[in-house]
């Protein structure tokens, strides 16, 4: 049977410099007297919505992260003291036009293209919406249909809810693939994702980019580390 891999999309296949360049060109010049960067500014940003996206869902009042992004960036500056008045309707949307074209990974697509030459069916499960996520896709000339890309939308619950697993599962069952034990990997950079997949027996790949530190006191052992998509295609 045909091995698997189901890739977080935001933040492991698609990287955040957009966005934060658009922060350091709407707000940099406000920023810089309060000794705020804008990665700084973007991942506190970005971090809080994650947690609003997860613990709405929680309370059974789920809604898009993209809305929680776009409600949450005014108040995430006024968090590090930049008046939310310093802080334009412009501004915020600007900022989100940047959220909405995230570019890829480097080596995202060679890794793609090599697992699927090697065998694997190929799936992105993600938080985002997923017309966004499949034109994320699109933009870098990357193949993936809306067969292969699983939203937390379509289910409105969000990561790291057992039940996004259990469907991604579900629909890896319906199309034929893979011994749920031993054929099925789950890839992030997110340890806080990846428990999770394990927790639902996916096998599971740390990509160490964005949090760089695993947390393994927290978050246990993983099947597989590694610092690049070129790396990930060549242990897979």
């Amino acid at each position: 049977m045909t091995k698997s891999v189901s890739f977080d999309v935001l933040g492991t296949c698609f990287e955040f410099q957009r966005a934060i360049d658009a922060i350091e060109q709407r707000l940099g010049s406000r920023l810089k007297p309060l000794n705020v960067d804008s990665k700084t500014l973007f991942f506190s940003w970005f971090y809080a919505a994650q947690r609003d996206f997860t613990y709405t869902s929680i309370v059974g009042n789920y809604i898009p992260i993209a809305q929680i992004l776009k409600q949450t960036l005014r108040r995430a500056c006024q968090i590090v003291d930049l008046p939310g008045e310093q802080v334009s309707d412009d501004d915020i949307t600007a900022v989100m036009q940047e959220v909405q074209r995230l570019a890829p990974r480097p080596g995202l697509k060679k890794c793609y293209d090599g697992l699927r030459e090697a065998g694997w069916d190929v799936y992105g499960v993600t938080n985002g919406g997923k017309e966004t996520s499949l034109n994320y896709y699109k933009l870098s000339d990357i193949n993936l249909d809306k067969d292969h890309l699983l939203s937390c939308d379509d289910i409105k619950k969000a990561k790291p809810d057992p039940q996004v697993y259990k469907t991604t599962h579900e629909h890896l069952d319906a199309r034929g693939l893979g011994d749920a034990e031993a054929d099925r990997w789950f890839v992030a950079a997110h340890a806080w994702d990846l428990i999770a997949a394990r927790k639902a027996g996916f096998k599971t790949a740390y990509l160490s980019f964005e949090e760089h530190d695993p947390v393994t006191g927290v978050f246990g052992e993983f099947d597989l580390y590694v610092d690049s998509m070129e790396q990930l295609l060549q242990e897979l």
